[in-house]
């Protein structure tokens, strides 16, 4: 699920890309529930393998958190993926979307259902 919404993100994220969007750090973020019976420890297994996958084969770089509820909604957390850049997350993307990451297809679909994401532009406070 994480890469079919990611897919959406990449083709939106290009019709705004401009030289300064290059430059700033890149967050997606994911708002994810967990499937019945599963646990984070089950999710954080599973994005382990994608981060060292996406390292490996993309930019070293990339860091990949989850954040999970203090209050609220137990069964409900995120992802939040940071990239260097717009060039190094669309470039995960395409990497994604090909054979090549055919290993991580569906990976987090049987513990997790993702509903919303967004991607974020950071910029460096002074």
């Amino acid at each position: 699920m994480k890469k079919i919404i990611s897919s959406a993100l990449f083709a939106t994220a290009f019709v705004f890309a401009s030289t300064n969007v290059f430059a700033d750090s890149v967050v997606a973020s994911y708002t994810c529930k967990l499937k019945e019976g599963k646990t984070t420890e089950e999710v954080i297994a599973k994005n382990n393998v994608w981060l060292k996958w996406v390292r490996a084969n993309v930019n070293k770089d990339i860091t990949s958190e989850l954040g999970t509820a203090i209050v609220g909604k137990q069964d409900m957390f995120i992802f939040v993926d940071t990239y260097p850049d717009l060039t190094v997350w669309a470039a995960t993307q395409t990497v994604l979307d090909s054979d090549k990451a055919i290993e991580l297809k569906d990976l987090f679909d049987e513990v997790s259902d993702c509903s919303e994401n967004k991607l974020w532009k950071f910029k460096p406070s002074s």
